[in-house]
């Protein structure tokens, strides 16, 4: 009875306990007000960020666009596959289409991304589509043409990633397995190392030597071995979720059937001795390496090869998700890495640069930025250069606002504004960051004022540097 009483009490204030009021529906209890005020902050944050599109949605579907623009397919005009060119790769369990994911990274060492099956009926695109390579091009097989038994390797296209990309698989160990199968896993690397060695093979056993030697032929059943692993290379219907949906998990994993009545028949009759294989691969297995129906599917309008302005342009999209600061910072960054005071960095200072500032790139990744932005050729980026390619450039009507702002702060009209000038007139409690509370106007303020890392340590503010100031701003 005691403890029925006391629940009862807890569901009542102290006051309601002592006789007062009960509380009716339209009474506002708690912090209320609080719950208000963070519903519209909330309500100011999505419209800030969709106005500038950096919404997740928004940053998503761009990242998506590439890898999802339509790209040209071969045709082949011999009914055979060749080197370089655009195919397909058709899975005939899953019914799907091999597909690479630059967006997710294989945890690891090395740079290395997704692949799966897609059976949405992709078609051609950036992602779906491969070209093989020889691995020596003096392996004794004659022209362009695939043979069976010839080692290759498979690429990614130009399109979806600013390098080169091969299939690679590797022994299942502790650190590295398939995600839900467990099996050896697969995803695209940016090294031509042995582990992204693969061999076609016919699907029939029985004629899997004699097919030796042979072309392949375009959009007929194939099995893929990974010549590190001896293992065949499979897609089984598991599901593997991304920010393409629900795709189907790729691994290398040899599924052969696993009656003996066919090698105990051939055995019988002498057509085969003990030590040819003669298990067929399940549907996981087999692979189908698919050319254009027609020659139209070539002649799809290029889209744009990745470039390392793509690159430069995924670095600043994460520096624009810090705020309008971002970019700034980071100046500060590399002149704290100037030893020298040259204001110019290698290409290794500019990789741990980025990474002290939270983005990690690669050293090949790196270099490429180096040599784009390395104007005299002495293997080093002038950071100034690469911030300015990084704010971009103003429209004529914003410059012409930005203009009348610094003949405003120019109050003798030299053409020259001092920090005093600026700190004269700027007003920190009309912040956003002051007006919600988050921070006060004295640290507004310093950071405000910590922004102008001007070039001369004069305490001028030149228009070009005023001009860089808003080219964040936008």
């Amino acid at each position: 009875i005691f403890q029925s009483t006391a629940v009862k009490m807890m569901n009542f204030t102290p006051q309601q306990q002592m006789g007062g009021p009960k509380y009716n529906h339209k009474t506002r209890i708690g912090n209320w007000l609080e719950d208000m005020e963070l519903e519209e902050i909330r309500l100011k944050d999505y419209l800030k960020k969709k106005d500038k599109g950096d919404l997740s949605i928004s940053n998503t579907e761009k990242k998506l666009a590439r890898s999802l623009a339509k790209i040209p397919w071969s045709f082949s005009n011999d009914g055979l596959l060749h080197f370089g060119k655009k195919y397909m790769i058709l899975n005939k369990m899953t019914n799907g289409c091999l597909v690479l994911d630059v967006g997710d990274k294989i945890p690891g060492g090395e740079e290395a991304y997704a692949v799966t099956t897609n059976d949405k009926g992709i078609g051609p695109m950036s992602r779906s589509i491969f070209t093989f390579s020889k691995v020596d091009e003096n392996d004794g097989y004659p022209g362009d043409v695939i043979y069976y038994g010839q080692k290759v390797r498979v690429e990614c296209s130009d399109y979806v990633f600013h390098k080169k990309l091969f299939l690679r698989s590797q022994t299942v160990s502790p650190q590295a397995y398939a995600r839900f199968s467990r099996h050896q896993e697969v995803s695209m690397v940016t090294k031509k190392i042995y582990d992204a060695t693969w061999e076609i093979e016919h699907v029939d056993p029985n004629n899997r030597l004699e097919a030796k030697y042979q072309p392949v032929k375009a959009n007929s059943p194939i099995i893929v071995k990974h010549c590190a692993t001896a293992h065949y290379l499979a897609s089984d219907k598991i599901d593997y979720r991304n920010d393409f949906g629900s795709e189907y998990e790729v691994a290398v994993h040899s599924y052969a059937t696993l009656n003996k009545s066919q090698q105990l028949a051939l055995e019988q009759k002498g057509k085969l001795t003990r030590d040819l294989p003669t298990k067929f691969q399940k549907d996981q297995n087999i692979w189908m390496i698919m050319s254009a129906p027609s020659v139209e599917f070539e002649n799809v309008p290029d889209p744009g090869k990745f470039t390392v302005e793509d690159l430069i342009s995924e670095i600043k999209n994460k520096l624009l998700e810090r705020g309008s600061y971002g970019i700034r910072g980071l100046g500060r960054v590399f002149k704290n890495m100037d030893e020298n005071g040259n204001r110019k960095l290698d290409a290794e200072d500019f990789k741990w640069g980025l990474y002290n500032y939270g983005i990690s790139i690669s050293k090949e990744d790196a270099l490429m930025i180096v040599k784009t932005c390395d104007r005299d050729g002495d293997g080093n980026i002038n950071y100034d250069e690469f911030l300015r390619w990084l704010r971009g450039e103003l429209n004529e009507e914003r410059k012409k606002w930005v203009a009348l702002a610094y003949q405003k702060l120019d109050k003798n009209g030299d053409g020259k504004v001092t920090l005093e000038d600026i700190a004269a007139l700027y007003d920190a409690s009309h912040h956003p960051d002051v007006i919600d509370g988050k921070k006060t106007p004295e640290e507004i303020y310093k950071e405000f004022m910590s922004q102008w890392d001007t070039q001369v340590a004069d305490g001028i503010v030149t228009f070009d540097e005023f001009i860089d100031y808003y080219k964040v701003k936008r």
